[in-house]
């Protein structure tokens, strides 16, 4: 549990630790004010519940001071980072979508794609792109145009005659052929200016100097760039112009769904669109939005930091991040949440569209109920609105004894165990229509009790067991629960399908995901019953044997019970355990194993 000493606390700026019993880091923390932030975990009379749950598991607190607010900013992210705490809201940022580099420090620079930008690099850099296909379809249509060296530096020194490039006219060979650096350099520059935005100022000089060959009857060389301007205005066809400048921004959408977050961020360069990053994170403490705290462990893993960051609201400590920002980058940001340019409003809007879309897939890849199952059910299932909650029953016996019910439910696709129930039958009906009766006539009249009854109970059974569910619903005026009935083939596996007021039933399609599911419910429902079927047979056997046996009476009898759910349980137990129970010793335990030795063998 937390203990502090808040008068060794100073009033600063600081980061702070909690850490288990086993030294392990649960949460990192920064503040203003280390005394006051620290006090409040102390003092506060009314906490989170997972608040609390972080107290309760937290041994001990150290804490480092700074000079300033921004440096406790980027120390606690660099501690989060480090120790990955369980409590802290962490990205886990697998999508390191590529990026262009050019080399433009090196004698003949070519095009690299490469995942993450090196600190200190004076190379230029181009992206990020969503699709690492997309880049290199446009990099092998560039290179029709602009035929840059495609080899390493090791590789163009060692060379001796030019490689395949070279003949297919990809590249102008600079390791073998004296290439003027100039003429190279205009190269440069035309791949440069294509992923600036200035696509049709390039195509416009290109156009001029075919002009400018044509004149001077340099027909083939005309012709090289005529074909090579048709290249360059399909790939300029794929991109999507969204704002009138060439203005290089991140642009950033956010939802939160209980302690799941949802994020976006459009990625503008130049005033084009070249794709977007979707992610989503756990929020464990669930205090505040997790904003910055994502901002800022995105762009420290390497990303190109744009000059200007759209946020929907303004973030926590915004002078301190973008000073933060400002240093990974070398170049000033600014921290934008101003919205008022139209053209940023269509590309939030685009943004939230994209978001929604998100955060449904990965609710339809988590659980199958958002794939289409819930559209399934309600169409062969023939319901009248969508069942979230599904329960099955199913009965099993022992020849006429251990007579049980049992329950199974299930949310959204999903089994929800805690309202799962185990019935004794009570009534002296030994059919399978009495039995069921009452199980669903209980589980009904607790339901109106307990305002949860389901949308939909599935039986096992036939046109007579739907009947006799349906009668039940009847006797006790429910309506809002719909019934029906599965039966299985000889293989135990879901066949047909009965529906109130159809005389015939219908075969459940096996190539739905709905088939998969009633069996799953169903399958779940006879093991759940059959399974306390065997332990009430067991416990019934035993109380049986118990019954016959000298000196256990009542009360050791019910010890034994509570303690013991079979014969092979006792008999396995050692005499100075069994001795030590309420109201035994080792003479009784000592009759009571040597009875039940003899109930076996016989």
């Amino acid at each position: 549990m937390l203990n502090l000493n808040l008068k060794e606390i100073p009033q600063a700026p600081g980061v702070y630790l909690f850490k288990s019993k086993k030294g392990e880091v649960l949460y990192v923390g920064k503040a203003k004010d280390l005394k006051a932030r620290l006090s409040a975990y102390v003092k506060e009379p009314c906490l989170s519940p997972k608040l609390e749950h972080l107290l309760r598991n937290t041994e001990n607190v150290e804490y480092f001071l700074t000079d300033t607010e921004k440096a406790a900013l980027l120390l606690e992210a660099n501690l989060i980072k480090k120790y990955r705490p369980k409590y802290n809201v962490l990205l886990k940022d697998d999508k390191n979508y590529p990026l262009l580099r050019i080399p433009i420090k090196e004698e003949f620079p070519r095009l690299q794609i490469v995942r993450k930008r090196k600190k200190g690099d004076q190379a230029l850099y181009f992206g990020p792109f969503t699709s690492a296909k997309g880049l290199r379809e446009i990099l092998k249509l560039l290179s029709k145009t602009f035929p840059l060296r495609k080899c390493s530096l090791s590789e163009m020194k060692r060379r001796k005659t030019p490689c395949i490039y070279y003949q297919i006219k990809k590249c102008v060979a600079p390791c073998v052929y004296p290439i003027p650096e100039e003429e190279y350099k205009k190269l440069v520059d035309g791949v440069i200016e294509f992923f600036q935005g200035k696509g049709k100022e390039l195509i416009n000089k290109l156009k001029e100097e075919m002009h400018r060959l044509s004149e001077n009857l340099e027909f083939e060389r005309a012709a090289f760039l005529r074909d090579r301007i048709e290249d360059l205005k399909k790939v300029l066809e794929t991109q999507a112009v969204v704002l009138d400048t060439p203005l290089d921004l991140d642009l950033w959408e956010y939802k939160k769904e209980n302690t799941n977050e949802y994020f976006i961020v459009l990625f503008v360069r130049y005033g084009y669109l070249y794709g977007f990053q979707t992610f989503q994170i756990k929020n464990p403490l669930g205090e505040k939005p997790a904003l910055k705290e994502v901002i800022l462990q995105f762009y420290m893993e390497g990303k190109i930091i744009p000059e200007k960051i759209f946020l929907p609201e303004k973030p926590e400590e915004k002078e301190e991040l973008e000073g933060i920002l400002s240093e990974l980058s070398g170049k000033e940001i600014k921290i934008l949440e101003s919205l008022q340019d139209e053209k940023i409003k269509i590309l939030r809007a685009l943004a939230l569209k994209n978001l929604e879309n998100f955060i449904f897939s990965e609710k339809r890849r988590e659980k199958p109920w958002y794939a289409g199952l819930s559209e399934e059910l309600i169409e062969i299932l023939r319901l009248s609105r969508e069942p979230r909650w599904v329960e099955a029953i199913d009965l099993s016996q022992f020849y006429g004894t251990a007579r049980v019910g049992a329950i199974v439910c299930f949310f959204e696709g999903e089994p929800e165990k805690s309202r799962y129930r185990h019935y004794h039958i009570k009534g002296e009906g030994k059919d399978d229509y009495a039995m069921l009766y009452e199980v669903v006539y209980r589980r009904l009249k607790r339901g109106l009790e307990e305002e949860n009854l389901p949308d939909l109970i599935l039986i096992d059974g036939g046109k007579g067991h739907l009947e006799t569910a349906l009668r039940a619903g009847e006797d006790l005026e429910v309506k809002e629960v719909e019934f029906r009935a599965i039966a299985k083939n000889e293989k135990r596996q879901p066949e047909k399908l009965y529906i109130p007021g159809r005389k015939n039933p219908l075969f459940l399609p096996k190539y739905k995901e709905v088939y998969h599911f009633i069996g799953r419910v169903m399958s779940e429902a006879h093991i759940f019953a059959k399974t306390f079927a065997e332990k009430t047979k067991e416990k019934e056997t035993l109380t049986s044997i118990l019954d016959r046996i000298k000196g256990i009476g009542p009360k050791r009898k019910e010890v034994l019970l509570e303690n013991f759910k079979s014969l092979e349980e006792i008999l396995n137990t050692p005499l100075e355990k069994l001795s030590n129970l309420p109201g035994f010793n080792l003479k009784i335990a000592k009759i009571l194993k040597k009875e039940l030795q003899k109930q076996i063998q016989t």
